[in-house]
């Protein structure tokens, strides 16, 4: 019995042997056993190429739209082209700029304008600088002057020390006015001011005063004023006397003035006469113009090479009418009938053309950029040639 216990406790013994030789590892070793296999993995994974994007056009952006009002036409009272296709006009109401040849315009009038525009002075230097000139409705003695520097986008306005006034700018700082202080029984007292910061202030260089013995004389109608620079300039007008015409020049500012002798042109030696401002070019060339009074209505344009130091009459043209100056060379007159006259060489010589259309209205002004290119306004209506005004289009219809 005791050999067999034996035998039994030795077999119990090689059992238990046997199992713990075959318990399985640690859920430890386990997971570290799980994970190396992953990441070996990982590491021999392919490294992947980018998907190549194909390129998209992106169309042009749009052109924003005008932030003023567009309108057909309006009726202008005063049109003043800058070149082929920009331009400014004045209408009831309204400032309004053109940028297709006047085809259709632009309202750019300020909110805050005082006064109607229509027959307001104004000065157009280019497409971006405008000055108008607004005169007290109540007392003509004051005046608004509003600027603009981007084309009627945005205006400033400064009360001026004066009203009614031509004014015109030699560049966008330096400017003038000739200050109309009432005129009788063929005379005119103005004052005339400076200004060297685009308006915003004027100082006056002269004025007609009560007894005091000017050297711009009281006689005369005034008319237009124009300076070439800061000390050098022309006021021009009307007197009736034969054979005389109105025009003096100043070399210091505005300060003193001097009447500048112009010759009569043969024939004409005791017309009276109306000068207008003259116009000045590149390399002190200049064009004056002048209508003949006589038997015989006439004009000439007076023409200067040197800075307007001496002026001499071109050919007389034995006709009168609206004229428009599209450079030193090419002049243009019509009155509105069947013929248009020009000159292509400063008015030495004239030629003439006959028009297919002429106004039903009263002609109100002429306005060429070129021999060939201009506008007819009338009292009603625009129009605009392109063959030097043997045809005409009207616009805005």
């Amino acid at each position: 019995m005791k050999r067999n216990f034996g035998k039994l406790i030795i077999l119990l013994a090689i059992l238990i042997l046997i199992t713990a030789c075959s318990v399985p590892p640690s859920d430890t070793k386990e997971k570290a056993y799980d994970i190396a296999p992953v990441a070996e993995e990982a590491e021999s994974l392919p490294l992947s190429t980018p998907t190549e994007i194909p390129r998209t056009e992106i169309p042009p952006t749009a052109p924003p739209e005008p932030v003023f009002e567009r309108i057909s036409l309006p009726t202008l009272t005063k049109l003043d082209m800058i070149d082929p296709l920009n331009g400014w006009g004045q209408a009831e109401g309204k400032i309004v700029r053109t940028e297709d040849g006047g085809e259709t315009w632009l309202d750019v009038t300020p909110s805050d304008l005082s006064s109607d525009p229509a027959y307001a002075q104004s000065y157009f230097l280019d497409v971006d600088n405008a000055w108008v000139l607004i005169e007290n409705s109540e007392n003509p003695d004051i005046a608004v002057l509003y600027r603009t520097i981007d084309g009627g986008e945005n205006w400033i306005w400064r009360n001026t020390p004066f009203g009614r006034s031509v004014i015109g700018f030699m560049d966008n700082q330096t400017g003038y006015a000739l200050n109309d202080l009432g005129a009788g029984a063929g005379s005119m007292g103005v004052a005339i001011w400076q200004t060297s910061d685009s308006g915003d202030n004027f100082n006056r260089v002269f004025q007609h005063e009560p007894g005091y013995d000017a050297s711009l004389p009281f006689s005369g109608i005034k008319n237009g004023i124009h300076f070439i620079d800061a000390q050098n300039g022309w006021v021009t007008g009307s007197q009736p006397q034969d054979g005389f015409v109105w025009f003096y020049r100043t070399r210091d500012g505005g300060f003193s003035w001097e009447h500048q002798v112009l010759e009569m042109p043969t024939a004409y030696e005791t017309a009276q006469t109306s000068a207008y401002a003259p116009q000045f070019f590149e390399n002190g060339q200049g064009l004056l113009p002048v209508y003949l009074h006589g038997e015989k209505s006439a004009m000439v344009f007076y023409r200067t090479v040197d800075g307007g130091e001496i002026w001499d009459a071109i050919q007389v043209l034995a006709a009168r009418g609206k004229y428009a100056i599209a450079s030193v060379n090419e002049i243009l007159v019509w009155d509105g009938g069947e013929t248009l006259y020009f000159s292509l060489d400063s008015g030495e010589s004239w030629q003439s053309r006959i028009t297919t259309w002429q106004p039903l209205d009263t002609l109100r002004s002429l306005d060429f950029v070129s021999i060939t290119e201009g506008w007819a306004l009338t009292d009603e209506d625009l129009y605009r040639t392109e063959d030097g005004g043997v045809n005409w289009e009207k616009l805005g219809s």
